[in-house]
C-alpha cells in the first residue's frame, strides 16, 4: 500500500529551512537554569471536528477564551483528512509520505512507527529539555495500550479508537477499564479532571518547571455520546446544510463523486440527527476549555501559558451527497479550527496565512526555545504572530512575511 500512495492534490510549497547537521542534538535556546522563563504549553485536540459545518458556533466558552483572547487562523488545514495519518503528522511535523502512516490501519502505531518516528515527536524533544510532559486521551487509532510512548512522563492513553464510555485506558502502562457511569467514566470529563490534577501537582512539586500537556478528546467523533445534561441541545441545528449539501452527482469531480447520487429522505434525516449529536458532545469540550482556563487564572499561570486548539481533520455531513465521514480532498474535510493564545499573541486577531497540522510540532518546539529538526516538513507559526506594528508614523512597515501559498494533500 505504501508504494501506491494516492496523491489527491499536489501544489508545490516553498519551505525555508535553516541548515542543520543530521545527528545534531537539539539544545534549548534558553538556559535551563533561568527559572520559569519557558512557558507552559497546552494542546487541545478534538477528533473529526469540522470548521465548514459550523461546529464552533456551539462552543461559546471556547470562542470567548481562544477567539477573543487569542488569534484565529482562518486558513488552517490538515495534509491528510484521516485520523491516524493526521495525528502522526501532528506529532512528528512530517507529511504522510515521510512518516509512512498512510491509513488508520496501515503502519498506525506499528512497530515501524514505534522504532523510527515515535522517538522523534515533540513530546520527546520537550521532555529531554526539562518539560513536565503529559498526554491524556486518544493517541493513535491502533494504539494497543501495551507500552508508554517515548517522551511522556504522565500517560493516560485511550486504547484503540474514540469512545466516550466502556473503553480502556493505559495509565502509565497499566490497563484500566472504564464503564458507562456519568460523570466518572465520561471520557471528556475524565481527561479534563486528570489533566488539571496533573498540572496542579506538577506546579506544586516542581514550581519552576514548565508543563506540556496534550488533551486529546474523542468529541465529536462517533459514537457521539453526549453528557446527559446536553442530550436535548440544538434541536433545530442546521449548520450542516451548506451550499454543497446533497449536491450530487458531480461529474466534474473524481470517480466517487461521479457515482454518488442525491441522498434519500431517510439519509437526510439521519444527517440532521448526526449534526445535533456531534454538537452536543462538543459542549463538554467547551466546558473543559473553560475549566482549564479558570485553573490557569487561579494559579497565576495564564500569562505564561500557550494554549492551542485544533482538530485532526474536518468532516462532511451530506456534502456532495456523502452522508457522513471524512477522507475527501475537499475543504469540509481538510479545513479545521485553529486557535492560539499566549504571551505576545494578539487578542481577537484573525490571521489569514495558511497553517497546517505539520506546523504543530515545530511551533511547540519553537515555544519551548528549540530549533526545528531538519526532518520536519512543517514550520513554526510564531513568526506569523509578530504584530509588525510601526513604532511611529515615520517608520516604514516591514515587507509582508514570506510564507506558504500552497500545500500537499495526500491519502493512502
Amino acid at each position: 500500500m505504501a508504494g501506491r500512495l494516492l496523491l489527491f492534490l499536489f501544489i508545490s510549497v516553498t519551505l525555508s529551512h535553516a541548515h542543520f547537521t543530521y545527528g545534531q542534538r537539539l539544545k534549548p535556546r534558553l538556559q535551563r537554569d533561568r527559572r520559569n522563563i519557558r512557558p507552559n504549553i497546552i494542546l487541545i485536540l478534538t477528533d473529526d471536528q469540522d470548521q465548514e459545518l459550523g461546529s464552533m458556533q456551539a462552543m461559546n466558552k471556547t470562542r470567548r477564551i481562544m477567539e477573543e483572547g487569542g488569534t484565529s487562523f482562518s486558513n488552517a488545514f490538515v495534509t491528510t483528512p484521516m485520523c491516524c495519518p493526521s495525528r502522526s503528522s501532528m506529532l512528528t511535523g512530517k507529511y504522510v509520505h515521510n512518516h509512512n502512516t498512510y491509513t488508520n490501519n496501515e503502519n498506525c502505531s506499528s512497530m515501524s512507527w514505534q522504532r523510527q518516528h515515535e522517538p522523534r515527536t515533540f513530546g520527546v524533544y520537550l521532555n529531554s529539555t526539562g518539560y513536565r510532559t503529559a498526554f491524556f486521551g486518544k493517541y493513535l487509532n491502533e494504539y494497543n495500550g501495551s507500552y508508554v510512548p517515548a517522551g511522556w512522563r504522565e500517560w493516560l492513553g485511550l486504547v484503540k479508537n474514540s469512545r466516550f464510555y466502556n473503553y480502556t485506558l493505559s495509565r502509565n502502562g497499566v490497563r484500566e477499564k472504564h464503564g458507562a457511569q456519568y460523570p466518572q467514566d465520561y471520557l471528556t470529563d475524565l481527561i479534563t479532571a486528570e489533566s488539571i490534577r496533573y498540572f496542579r501537582s506538577s506546579k506544586r512539586v516542581y514550581p519552576h518547571r514548565p508543563v506540556l500537556m496534550v488533551l486529546s478528546h474523542a468529541a465529536p467523533h462517533g459514537p457521539e455520546d453526549s453528557a446527559p445534561q446536553y442530550s436535548t441541545a440544538f434541536p433545530n441545528a442546521s449548520q450542516h446544510i451548506t451550499p454543497s449539501y446533497n449536491y450530487a452527482p458531480n461529474p466534474d469531480k473524481h470517480w466517487i463523486m461521479r457515482y454518488t447520487g442525491p441522498m434519500k429522505p431517510i439519509h437526510m434525516e439521519f444527517t440532521n440527527v448526526l449534526q445535533r449529536k456531534r454538537l452536543q458532545t462538543l459542549l463538554s469540550v467547551d466546558d473543559s476549555v473553560e475549566k482549564l482556563y479558570n485553573m490557569l487564572v487561579e494559579m497565576g499561570e495564564l500569562e505564561n501559558t500557550y494554549i492551542i486548539y485544533t482538530s485532526d481533520h474536518g468532516y462532511h455531513i451530506g456534502q456532495f451527497g456523502l452522508v457522513k465521514g471524512k477522507s475527501m480532498p475537499y475543504e469540509f474535510d481538510i479545513r479545521v479550527p485553529f486557535f492560539i493564545r499566549g504571551p505576545n499573541v494578539e487578542q481577537g486577531s484573525i490571521n489569514p496565512h495558511i497553517v497546517l497540522n505539520i506546523d504543530l510540532a515545530p511551533t511547540i518546539l519553537d515555544i519551548a526555545g528549540l530549533d526545528t529538526p531538519p526532518d520536519m516538513d512543517g514550520k513554526s507559526i510564531l513568526t506569523l504572530l509578530d504584530t509588525d506594528k510601526p513604532a511611529n508614523r515615520f517608520q516604514v512597515n516591514k515587507k509582508p512575511k514570506v510564507w506558504r501559498d500552497s500545500f500537499l494533500v495526500e491519502r493512502g
